[in-house]
């Protein structure tokens, strides 16, 4: 028995001293694996602050004609999408005749009104030769002046019959008020040219976009800001263009602020009526600090960045800009030439060991 306890003892003592040389303080702990990431060196970019409308464009000049002199169509001589120029005839009305017999009969009016002051004129003159001869009295000269007088005021009447015989003449024919290209054709010919629109014209060698953008950018808008449209109807085509107007006060109906933005390298794809979502760069940062929203680490106290330095995660906070795009401008907190952990910085704790997978 006593051999039995003594075995057991030396054993027990034995199992202690190895499990001590096991836990002692020169014992090296297993290391924590490395977290895999991925990193990108910070470059300097770009990164514009954008306000969006939508809108539907236009050409710079647009009119709706109508007729000035009521009438019946008598002939049409465009169709629509055909390219015009100023004053080019357009349709022509049944008032042409009229418009030519008035005019016919204003230069008969004329030159009978300049038979009358011619006749009145040498009367006068006969009529004052007898009155210095004492051949005519006073009150026969002074009459004799008043038929000059009134053969006068009947001749510039008569001219003024004319120009406005000219212009009925004029009226009844539609011209184009500016070059551009024909959009609708209400006219038909027989049809009566009423109030309504004979024929819509629009010059589409610049396309405008007449837009309402938020009150908060009320003090960044200005004419020459750059902005861009994308037509979703030409596969999300984008066209670049200006602002070349910007009111300075909100509308009181909208609430907005309305602004013109023009387009002109359109290479005639942009077409009026075609609707399309556009964007002004409101405010531009050149070669700034900017990185993808997602790689932002999100704190009580602001944002956060995960680096590496010397092999080994750092967590530095960061001062934040204007966001555009999915991307933030970094205003303070990371440098040019920084290694930023894009993926995998939410799972790492500052100090840690790393293993760049992609960079």
């Amino acid at each position: 028995m006593r051999i039995n306890r003594l075995i057991i003892l030396v054993t027990a003592i034995l199992a202690g001293v190895f499990l001590s040389m096991g836990c002692g303080p020169g014992q090296i702990d297993e290391e924590e694996p490395l977290v895999r990431v991925s990193v990108e060196v910070v470059e300097p970019v770009d990164i514009s602050s954008i306000a969006y409308a939508s809108a539907r464009v236009e050409g710079l000049e647009e009119a709706l004609i109508y007729a000035l002199s009521p009438g019946k169509v008598e002939e049409v001589l465009v169709s629509e999408g055909d390219s015009v120029t100023a004053g080019q005839q357009l349709v022509r009305l049944n008032t042409d005749q009229q418009a030519s017999a008035g005019t016919a009969s204003a230069v008969a009016g004329i030159s009978a009104a300049q038979a009358n002051v011619d006749n009145a004129t040498s009367n006068y003159i006969r009529m004052q030769s007898l009155y210095e001869a004492g051949g005519a009295s006073e009150q026969q000269l002074e009459g004799a002046l008043a038929s000059v007088e009134a053969a006068q005021a009947q001749l510039s009447q008569a001219r003024a019959g004319y120009t406005q015989a000219r212009t009925n003449r004029d009226n009844s024919w539609i011209t184009a008020p500016f070059d551009g290209e024909i959009g609708r054709i209400w006219a038909r010919v027989g049809n009566s040219s009423t109030s309504t629109p004979l024929i819509s014209i629009s010059n589409n060698s610049v396309i405008v976009a007449r837009i309402l953008l938020p009150e908060e950018n009320l003090l960044d808008l200005k004419p020459g800001l750059p902005a861009y449209i994308t037509v979703s109807s030409l596969d999300n085509e984008s066209f670049s263009g200006i602002v070349i107007s910007a009111s300075s006060t909100v509308d009181q109906i909208s609430g907005l602020v309305p602004v013109e933005v023009r387009f002109d390298e359109t290479g005639g794809r942009l077409r009026p009526g075609m609707a399309g979502r556009v964007a002004v760069l409101t405010e531009t940062f050149k070669n700034a600090i900017a990185v993808r929203e997602n790689t932002l680490r999100r704190t009580h106290s602001g944002f956060q960045v995960v680096v590496i330095e010397n092999g080994k995660s750092v967590i530095r906070d960061v001062q934040v800009g204007i966001s555009s795009k999915g991307m933030v401008q970094i205003t303070g907190g990371l440098s040019f030439g920084d290694s930023l952990i894009v993926a995998g910085q939410t799972r790492i704790q500052g100090g840690a060991g790393v293993e760049v997978v992609s960079q």
